[in-house]
């Protein structure tokens, strides 16, 4: 378990936030630490909305996944960009 920086942005705000993820975190727990900052803030709440899911170098990730596991697949290095949009 390691901390580690990255940008998240979520779809339809215009600011990205430096997020620190803990490297064992779920992807879905990655998804709900970016969205914090935007969802209810610059972003309105989706009542349809079934979650979130994240994007990772242009590839929707699997949400069950540890952030460590996609960070090895992908080739994250630290600052690297997580968006995260609703699921619908």
């Amino acid at each position: 378990m390691a901390m580690f920086p990255i940008y998240g942005v979520f779809e339809g705000d215009f600011v990205p936030h430096l997020v620190a993820i803990e490297t064992d975190n779920s992807m879905a727990e990655v998804a709900e630490a970016v969205a914090v900052h935007s969802v209810g803030r610059r972003v309105a709440h989706n009542p349809k909305a079934k979650g979130y899911e994240a994007e990772v170098k242009g590839s929707v990730v699997d949400l069950k996944l540890k952030f460590a596991d996609v960070m090895e697949q992908h080739g994250l290095a630290p600052l690297d960009f997580v968006t995260v949009r609703f699921a619908l």
